[in-house]
């Protein structure tokens, strides 16, 4: 749900939630979670359009791609309420609208990324179904700053699978912070196409605690695999209906595969394997016929490696003086891009601090269908 977002989509109070109710509200930071400086592949998406809101979550799935929700880069139809059906969503606002950080607690030394390109769904509109959205940044995030998440492209969610919503979105009182906040241990309520009224068959059910500023934030997975992108939210932030990242494999493999040619690296393994778990290395095998053994074992940090694929998660492949497994820099270290002093007057920057420091003023409430509600 967006704390800030382009588009906010609020949480309304009070009440029961059913599947035949045809509108909820949508906006709210992950209700009941914990500051979290753990995932820095988690980015505040920001955009200089902020007399719509302003700020979304997005997540790195390559150097320099953000997977995020459509209603966070696209006008709406203007209306209070998202009904499915006829809540449409316009062309992308241009990519110069857009830049991202990954502090914990973002704030006016905060390091900046741009946009440079824009994707959406080219086979609908509708905020129902069709709200995910891909950016391209015009230049890679450094392995120190982030190591990309992998998007779980094929394997749909499963009911009963736990999962971790990540996100910049309000804190329990309703108030904007700019935080990113996590919250383990939800689970996912039924798989897409079987979720009933208000959910699309692109789309699943969360559990709860998704808020404002949450939108375009992610689902997951024990293994930290991205499953879901966060479209809306019901009543007191519940019942979050997330973008299943299966449904859309082609819109994100070929804009991955464009991305890394922008960005000038080799495309993620995901990119070219089609497949989200690292692929099995064939061995000769044995007099039984063995078919062969799994890649080797990502390695600890201080472990020797090639690329950053070769470490645990939450780790990346340090080029100097040795390549070996370290952990990124924390929040406010050095490394990445920092802003310099010619680029902080540009227009999403300063509207992005700007927005920072007046959250409160610029927090706003969204309707959304019911059982369709989490942003």
């Amino acid at each position: 749900m967006l704390l800030l977002c382009l588009l906010p989509l609020g949480c309304s109070s009070g009440g029961a939630e059913t599947a035949s109710e045809s509108a909820s509200r949508t906006t709210q930071p992950i209700a009941g979670g914990k500051l979290d400086e753990t995932h820095s592949n988690v980015f505040l998406l920001a955009s200089h359009y902020m007399h719509m809101g302003g700020l979304c979550t997005s997540t790195l799935i390559a150097p320099n791609l953000l997977l995020t929700a459509r209603h966070c880069v696209s006008p709406n139809t203007g209306d209070e309420s998202v009904l499915c059906g006829a809540s449409d969503l316009g062309v992308p606002y241009p990519p110069s609208a857009f830049a991202a950080t990954n502090d914990a607690q973002p704030n006016d030394s905060s390091h900046l990324f741009f946009a440079t390109d824009v994707r959406v769904p080219d086979s609908g509109s509708d905020t129902c179904g069709y709200d995910i959205a891909l950016l391209i940044l015009s230049q890679n995030v450094p392995a120190s700053l982030a190591s990309p998440a992998v998007p779980r492209i094929d394997r749909e969610a499963e009911p009963g699978e736990v999962y971790t919503a990540v996100g910049y979105g309000e804190n329990d009182a309703g108030l904007p912070i700019a935080t990113r906040i996590e919250r383990e241990g939800l689970k996912i309520e039924c798989e897409p196409g079987r979720c009933g009224e208000g959910v699309e068959s692109t789309e699943f059910l969360g559990e709860t605690g998704i808020c404002s500023g949450d939108s375009g934030g992610p689902a997951l997975d024990a293994d930290g695999k991205v499953v879901g992108v966060v479209s809306r939210g019901g009543r007191s932030c519940g019942s979050p209906v997330y973008g299943s990242v299966s449904s859309w494999y082609d819109l994100i493999i070929a804009t991955a595969k464009d991305a890394a040619a922008q960005g000038s690296y080799e495309p993620p393994f995901w990119v070219t394997t089609g497949v989200s778990d690292p692929i099995v290395v064939e061995g000769a095998g044995g007099a039984d016929g063995a078919a062969g053994a799994p890649a080797s074992e990502p390695g600890s940090e201080g472990t020797s490696c090639s690329t950053t694929t070769d470490c645990q998660s939450g780790l990346y492949c340090s080029d100097e003086p040795t390549p070996r497994c370290a952990r990124p820099a924390a929040a406010g270290e050095s490394g990445g891009c920092s802003l310099s002093p010619e680029s902080r007057g540009s227009a999403p920057s300063v509207l992005l601090l700007a927005g920072l420091a007046s959250l409160a003023a610029l927090s706003r409430r969204r309707a959304a269908p019911a059982r369709t509600a989490g942003s």
